[in-house]
């Protein structure tokens, strides 16, 4: 990727960050970055196309620091923990990325046509989170009652949308372990 297209979407992600998709426009983008607006439209033919490619920047970013923490546990008790710790680590340390997708994704889940691609994206991103609940069900370490969907919406959106307190967000991954394992005894030992 070239230096002009990577300072661009760097300056996209900012501008979105903070005043969202309908609160930008290509001329404040091209001010971020330090560009001719012409430039923006060289490498993006729309301000549409430049949000996709943020957003599925945004989300595989999330994706990658949440997952790539995970993949090597074996235990489903040190893997569910790991996971809970890196998206409050995310949070407090990715915020940027964070609110990109934490603005826009009412947007994009409600809109119809426009995002559709986007909405596709976020829900592959959603349906991982709930196959990692489903694999705690299987190994019962987690409440067969709980609907694994319903369990990473709560997670998702109970960690991605509160102030960025890291006390306030610890306690929320500790009440999630709590809600979502059957010991939580095995919880406070590890």
């Amino acid at each position: 990727m070239s230096d002009t297209r990577r300072k661009i979407l760097e300056a996209a992600k900012r501008a979105f960050s903070k005043h969202g998709y309908d609160g930008v426009s290509m001329e404040d983008i091209a001010r971020e970055a330090g560009v001719k607006k012409a430039l923006i439209y060289y490498y993006f033919p729309s301000k549409d196309q430049l949000f996709e490619e943020v957003w599925r920047e945004a989300l595989e970013e999330l994706e990658s620091y949440l997952f790539s923490t995970t993949n090597s546990e074996n235990s489903y008790f040190a893997k569910i923990k790991k996971f809970l710790k890196a998206y409050v680590d995310f949070v407090l340390s990715k915020s940027v990325v964070n609110e990109i997708i934490e603005k826009e994704k009412a947007t994009i889940r409600s809109e119809g046509e426009k995002w559709l691609n986007l909405k596709k994206r976020y829900e592959s991103f959603v349906k991982k989170v709930a196959e990692l609940i489903e694999e705690g069900k299987k190994k019962d370490y987690i409440h067969q009652e709980l609907d694994s969907r319903a369990a990473a919406e709560l997670i998702i959106n109970s960690l991605g949308d509160v102030p960025k307190d890291e006390k306030l967000l610890r306690n929320i991954q500790e009440m999630i372990l709590r809600g979502l394992l059957k010991r939580f005894e095995t919880v406070e030992g590890g």
